[in-house]
């Protein structure tokens, strides 16, 4: 039973009827019953994100979809929603969102001011987990990004290109008008 000092828990089926397929605002992350609002974004973030869709649309239009604020069921009781997620094509997502058995090619998260970086990072390790191969963490603030593969120790911080497969964006069209 929650506390005082708890969030309420809710079960995954109240949370994928109000917060997936209902709509409900904020936006929240699920994990084993504790909703956790999605910071909420700032212009350089939505321009960062559009600019990310932009490119990958522009120049993989055949073989990948970049897709906003898609909810990820990483586990049963674990659903994330990256910021960007990008489907492979050839790979099409089974369902209204992938699930634990169908992971993304891609997932981007932006920093939002209430974010951490190493709490970003944290979330990468689990995209890793459930199968995606690709991971970036971008700062519009700082105009600095990393990119993480399950291969790699540690995020790469990125000095001019941002790369994920066939996937490959300039820092500079990045941050575009940020």
């Amino acid at each position: 039973m929650a506390t005082a000092t708890s969030p309420p828990l809710i079960s995954t089926e109240e949370y994928i009827a109000r917060f997936v397929e209902g709509g409900e605002k904020p936006t929240c992350e699920y994990i084993d019953g504790e909703l956790r609002p999605k910071p909420m974004p700032t212009r350089e973030h939505s321009q960062v994100q559009l600019n990310i869709i932009r490119q990958v649309v522009l120049n993989n239009e055949e073989q990948l979809q970049a897709l906003p604020e898609l909810t990820t069921r990483l586990r049963t009781t674990k659903f994330y929603v990256p910021d960007i997620a990008v489907e492979e094509l050839a790979r099409p997502i089974q369902g209204r969102y992938p699930g634990p058995g169908d992971p993304v090619f891609l997932c981007v998260e932006i920093k939002s001011p209430d974010d951490r970086i190493g709490k970003l990072f944290s979330k990468c390790e689990e995209y890793h987990s459930w199968g995606v191969p690709h991971c970036w963490v971008i700062d519009p603030e700082r105009k600095i990004a990393w990119e993480y593969t399950p291969d790699d120790a540690e995020p790469r911080k990125a000095d001019t290109v941002l790369n994920a497969g066939a996937i490959q964006i300039a820092l500079t069209e990045i941050f575009r008008r940020v």
